[in-house]
């Protein structure tokens, strides 16, 4: 059982890391996206060209009207299904952690009445 490698030109690494960073998208979409062997391959592609982030334009040469003029009616509408489940991916963590901070703070007010002593932090202390 051997391994076999892929090897990919820096052009190729390049773009995939200009996208990366110009999209927003998250590490394991975009090792999805360009089918990448694995997410360590692209997180050693960001660790080797970490000192080249400023220096890397976020576009690539072709023009980048051209390509919005070029996407159909499915690219469009892929893209706003994958934002709408983002967006709900964000509000329930959000949901999630107002949900975490209620219970905490509850927990401390329980330990305070239980302790009969003051937990938090006052305001006013340095």
């Amino acid at each position: 059982m051997s391994k076999t490698y892929q090897k990919y030109s820096e052009e190729f690494k390049l773009s995939v890391i200009r996208d990366y960073y110009s999209s927003g998208m998250s590490k394991y979409a975009c090792v999805r996206k360009y089918q990448l062997r694995s997410d360590a391959t692209l997180l050693n592609w960001l660790r080797k060209y970490e000192s080249e982030k400023d220096s890397l334009p976020l576009q690539s040469d072709s023009s980048n009207d051209e390509d919005m003029a070029n996407r159909s009616k499915e690219d469009y509408k892929d893209e706003n299904t994958q934002l709408k489940k983002r967006i709900k991916e964000l509000e329930k963590a959000l949901e999630f952690s107002r949900l975490e901070t209620l219970a905490r703070d509850l927990m401390i007010d329980k330990a305070e009445d239980y302790f009969d002593i003051s937990i938090r932090k006052k305001s006013g202390a340095k």
